[in-house]
């Protein structure tokens, strides 16, 4: 037997098992959901604050749409329970026409949902 060999395995066994279960992906997801959430709605409301006492805005307000990026990262962790860099991993994967029909077929059940949900609350209010 190689001692080497007898090393190198040994120090494989004990290595700890790092990777997050998927409870505890989910749990940061919706961490950075309500993080996110709440930092978004902050700068909301102060942007809405100032322009009612006569400020105007005279730069691009891009950039307080930021942390809207760690609303869409961890409602997808949340939901998925998988890591976000896994599953950009995993669709990076896939061929381009797979990638274009799904993509597709995303952002059409999402503005279908929009306008299911805008159409709710006309009607609702009217």
């Amino acid at each position: 037997m190689d001692v080497r060999c007898g090393i190198e395995c040994q120090s494989l066994m004990s290595t700890p098992n790092t990777t997050p279960v998927s409870s505890e992906i989910r749990k940061r997801g919706f961490k950075m959901l309500a993080g996110g959430g709440v930092v978004f709605a902050a700068i909301l409301f102060l942007m809405y604050w100032l322009s009612a006492h006569g400020y105007k805005f005279h730069f691009a307000v891009i950039g307080a749409s930021l942390p809207f990026v760690f609303i869409c990262v961890g409602f997808i962790e949340a939901m998925t329970g998988s890591p976000y860099q896994r599953l950009a991993q995993q669709w990076m994967a896939l061929r381009g026409w797979q990638r274009g029909v799904l993509g597709t077929f995303i952002v059409v059940a999402a503005l279908v949902i929009i306008l299911c949900v805008v159409t709710f609350f006309v009607m609702l209010f009217t």
